[in-house]
C-alpha cells in the first residue's frame, strides 16, 4: 500500500488514541480468501503483522457481527484471545471495537483501541471510532485507486481491464459536507467549517460551513488565517479579548462567536491546504481531547482531498481510455490467456467485415484456421510474452475484398508481470499502399503521409512561404547524347533520375519537376524547417559525390560533371495548371536565382554556387569560399554568392587554405578599387592551382579595370547580362 496512505492512517489511528484516551489502537482489515483480520497499522507493535481468524477474539466479533464492541475486562469476556498478549508481551484490560464500512456498506476491517486510562470505554468513545471509521475507509479506498492509478499508467492490460469501483461516484462536496457535521456532533459544537487555502490570491475561502447557506467566504485575516500561516493547531475560548479574530463575519452573519478551535489540513507533501474549525462549544470550553477529535478529522478531509482528486485522474483516464479505444484508426483485438476474443473495436470489426458479436467468445485459433490466418501470429507473443511484428500482410475480409494489413502483437501483463493475454493491433494499409506506390515516384514519404492522412488539401492550392529551391544539370550531357543511342540515352536518363532524385527524398526534399537532364527540387514544401537549406545543401553534395553511382561512363570521350544552385527565399507554392492537369510547384524571384546560380557553376567552375540568404541560413560545420557580389538580368538588387571550399568531412589541404586566403584578400582589395595590389593576390593564389577558374576571371577583371577604371559609385558588384 502506498506509504503516504500509511502515513494518513497512522496519523489518524494516533488522534484516535488520543481522543478516547487509550493507551493504543489498531486497524484490521479483512482478508476474504483467508477469512482473517490482518493489521494494517498498529501502534506499539513495529515490523509485526498480527494475524487472528475471524472466528476468534474480541476484534472478529466485530467484523463478524457488524456491530460495536466494548468490554472493559477482558477476563470475563468469552471472545477475548490472550494469544496475542501472549507473543507482544502486552496486557490487555480494556477493548472497544467499531467496524469499518466501504461506500457499499460492506465490512472491510476493524479499528480497536485497548486500556483506557481512566474510567472504561463508553458510548461516547464508540461514537468517535465510528466517525473515524469514514476516514480509515477513505484512506483505504485510496491507496486502492493509487495503486489501480499506477497499474493504468504502466500496464496496458490493466488500463483495458479498469476495476469496475472507477465507475462510481465521488461526490467532494458531500464527503466534507459529511465530515463537518460529524466533527460538529464529536466536538459538541454549534457548527464547524472547512476552509480552502487559495495560495495565489492568499486567502481562505470555504463554501463547505454549517450555517453559511449558499454564501462563500473569503478572507485573509482572522483566526483561521492565522492559523493557515502559522500551521499550528488553536483553541480560543474568549475570541473577542483575540486581536486576531475577525469580529466583521459575526456581524455579517448576525452570529456571535463564543469560542473557537481550529486545526490546519495538509496534503501528502505537509503543504497547508485548508483549516477546520468548530465554533461554540455547546457545554463548556473547548478542550485538548476536542483537538484531537478535530485533528482527525482534519486528516479525515486530508484523505478525502487527495482520494477526489486521483479518482478524477483514473476516471479522465478511463474515459480517454474509452474514446480512444472505439476511434482508433487501428483495430484493436484483445484474446485472454485461454485463447478466446475479449475485446473488439469498431474499426477492426470495418477492416474484417464482421460484428463485434461474429468475434468475441471465439477461440483465436479457429478464427485464424477459418477466416484469419494472420491471427496465428499470436501464438509466438502468447508462448513468449514478447511482441511481434509482421508488415505488408495480404489477406481478405468476409467479403473476399482484398486486404493489405500491419499486424502487431503485444503482451498483456498483470501489475505482477504475469501473462494474461495479447493485444492484437491491426492497421489496414490497402488504400495506403496503392497510393503511396503511385506518389513515391514524385514525392518524399512526409508528403505523401500528409496526402494520405489530409482529407483536406486546401494546403497545396497557394500560399506564401519560405523555402530552398535546387537546380541541378549536367555538363557534358550533350555531347555525350551524341555518342549514344536514343534507347541508351533514355536509360541513361533513368538511371541518372533513379540515383539521384533519391538523395533529394533523403533529405527530405520534393521534386518539382525534371527538365531534360535538370533537376527542380524544393525543401520546406509544404512545410518549412529550420533544417530547410541544410537539407538541400546536404542532398546537392549527395548527388555530387554518387554521380559516379549513374554508370561506367570512362569509355567516352566527355566525363559527367554535374553544376548545383541553391536558393532561399519567399515563394508562391501551389497547384498550378490548367482545370485538366495542374501541378504542384513554387514560382518567384527564389526560383529565378536558383536557376541563374547553377547556370553560373560552369561560368566559375565550381560545382555548387549558393545565395546568401542560404549561406546565412546553414547550420552545419562546412568551409565556404565567399566568390562575389553579382547582380543579375533584371534584378536590382546584388547578391553574394558562395561556393563550397571543400566538401563536408574534408578538409582543404594546405595549398587549398594558401589559395583561398590570397583570393579572400585579392577579393578585398578588388571591392576598394585597389586592381594593382588584387591583382597579385590573385596571382599569388593561381600559384597554388593554375585551373582555379575563380581566381582566373579577377585577374582579366583587374587587367580590364586597369585600363578602363569602373564607374564612380561602382561598388564592386559584377553585372550579368545573361544567364
Amino acid at each position: 500500500m502506498r506509504t503516504e496512505m500509511l502515513y494518513e492512517i497512522n496519523t489518524i489511528l494516533s488522534n484516535i488514541t488520543l481522543a478516547v484516551d487509550a493507551e493504543r489502537s489498531t486497524v484490521f482489515l479483512i482478508n476474504d480468501t483467508d477469512h482473517t483480520l490482518n493489521s494494517l497499522v498498529s501502534q506499539g507493535i513495529e515490523d509485526n503483522l498480527i494475524t487472528m481468524p475471524l472466528s476468534s477474539g474480541i476484534a472478529g466479533r466485530c467484523a463478524r457481527k457488524g456491530q460495536p464492541e466494548v468490554v472493559n475486562d477482558v477476563s470475563q469476556n468469552q471472545y477475548f484471545n490472550a494469544y496475542f498478549d501472549e507473543i507482544t508481551g502486552y496486557t490487555t484490560q480494556k477493548v472497544v471495537c467499531v467496524p469499518i464500512r466501504n461506500e457499499a456498506q460492506e465490512i472491510i476491517g476493524v479499528i480497536q483501541s485497548l486500556n483506557k486510562k481512566q474510567g472504561g470505554f463508553n458510548q461516547r468513545d464508540v461514537t468517535i471510532l465510528q466517525s473515524f471509521s469514514d476516514a480509515v475507509a477513505l484512506a483505504i479506498k485510496n491507496a486502492q485507486l493509487y495503486a489501480s492509478a499506477e497499474a493504468i499508467k504502466n500496464d496496458i492490460a490493466t488500463l483495458l481491464r479498469v476495476s469496475s469501483s472507477i465507475n462510481s461516484k465521488l461526490d467532494l462536496s458531500s464527503l466534507i459536507k459529511m465530515i463537518i457535521t460529524k466533527a460538529s456532533e464529536i466536538t459538541r459544537s454549534d457548527r464547524s467549517s472547512f476552509f480552502l487555502l487559495d495560495q495565489e490570491e492568499d486567502v481562505l475561502w470555504t463554501k463547505f460551513g454549517e450555517g453559511l447557506g449558499t454564501q462563500i467566504i473569503k478572507t485573509n485575516k482572522g483566526l483561521a488565517y492565522s492559523v493557515a500561516k502559522s500551521r499550528q493547531p488553536l483553541i480560543e475560548n474568549d475570541p473577542y479579548r483575540n486581536p486576531n479574530f475577525d469580529q466583521s463575519v459575526d456581524r455579517k452573519m448576525g452570529y456571535r462567536t463564543q469560542s473557537i478551535i481550529s486545526i490546519p489540513v495538509f496534503n501528502a507533501n505537509r503543504e497547508v491546504i485548508g483549516v477546520i474549525q468548530s465554533i461554540n462549544k455547546k457545554e463548556g470550553a473547548f478542550t485538548t481531547q476536542d483537538l484531537f477529535i478535530l485533528n482527525g478529522f482534519a486528516s479525515q478531509i486530508s484523505v478525502a482531498i487527495q482520494n477526489s482528486t486521483l479518482f478524477e485522474e483514473i476516471s479522465t483516464i478511463k474515459n480517454y481510455l474509452d474514446i480512444l479505444f472505439e476511434n482508433l484508426d487501428n483495430g484493436i483485438l484483445t484474446i485472454e490467456k485461454d485463447g478466446r476474443v475479449k475485446t473488439v473495436n469498431k474499426r477492426c470489426c470495418d477492416i474484417l467485415g464482421v460484428r463485434a458479436e461474429e468475434l468475441i467468445g471465439q477461440d483465436y485459433h479457429d478464427l485464424a484456421a477459418k477466416y484469419y490466418d494472420f491471427l496465428g501470429y499470436t501464438d509466438y507473443t502468447m508462448r513468449s510474452g514478447e511482441k511481434f511484428e509482421k508488415l505488408n500482410i495480404e489477406s481478405t475480409n468476409l467479403y473476399n475484398k482484398k486486404l493489405v494489413l500491419n499486424f502487431n502483437a503485444l503482451p498483456m501483463k498483470n501489475p505482477e508481470g504475469e501473462s494474461i493475454g495479447v493485444i492484437n493491433v491491426i492497421r489496414d494499409i490497402t488504400s495506403e499502399e496503392r497510393v503511396k506506390e503511385n506518389l513515391n515516384r514524385y514525392l518524399p514519404q512526409h508528403v505523401i503521409n500528409e496526402i494520405i492522412n489530409n482529407d483536406d488539401l486546401s494546403l497545396f492550392n497557394g500560399e506564401y512561404t519560405r523555402c530552398s529551391i535546387l537546380f541541378s544539370d549536367l555538363r557534358n550531357f550533350t555531347s555525350l547524347t551524341e555518342k549514344l543511342e536514343a534507347i541508351e540515352v533514355v536509360n541513361f536518363l533513368n538511371r541518372y533520375f533513379d540515383v539521384m532524385v533519391d538523395y533529394v527524398f533523403e533529405h527530405n526534399g520534393v521534386l518539382d519537376k525534371l527538365i531534360g537532364d535538370a533537376i527542380m527540387a524544393t525543401f520546406g514544401i509544404p512545410y518549412n524547417t529550420e533544417r530547410d537549406a541544410d537539407n538541400a545543401l546536404q542532398a546537392g553534395v549527395s548527388m555530387i559525390r554518387n554521380l559516379h553511382r549513374v554508370g561506367d561512363i570512362t569509355h567516352l570521350k566527355y566525363q559527367l560533371g554535374m553544376g548545383i544552385g541553391i536558393a532561399t527565399g519567399d515563394v508562391i507554392a501551389g497547384n498550378i495548371g490548367s482545370t485538366k492537369r495542374f501541378e504542384y510547384t513554387v514560382i518567384g524571384d527564389a526560383v529565378n536565382l536558383a536557376s541563374r546560380l547553377e547556370g553560373l557553376t560552369k561560368f566559375y567552375g565550381v560545382h555548387i554556387l549558393v545565395c546568401e540568404d542560404t549561406y546565412h541560413q546553414l547550420s552545419g560545420a562546412y568551409h565556404w569560399r565567399e566568390l562575389d557580389c553579382i547582380k543579375a538580368k533584371g534584378k536590382d538588387e546584388p547578391v553574394t554568392i558562395y561556393t563550397l571550399a571543400s566538401l563536408p568531412g574534408e578538409q582543404p589541404c594546405d595549398d587549398g587554405r594558401r589559395l583561398l586566403d590570397f583570393y579572400a584578400e585579392g577579393l578585398q582589395l578588388y571591392r576598394q578599387k585597389n586592381f594593382r595590389s588584387a591583382e597579385l593576390a590573385f596571382k599569388k593564389a593561381l600559384l597554388f592551382d593554375e585551373h582555379d577558374r575563380p581566381s582566373q576571371l579577377f585577374l582579366e577583371r583587374c587587367s580590364e579595370f586597369k585600363a578602363c577604371p569602373p564607374q564612380s559609385g561602382w561598388d564592386g558588384t559584377w553585372q550579368f547580362t545573361k544567364k
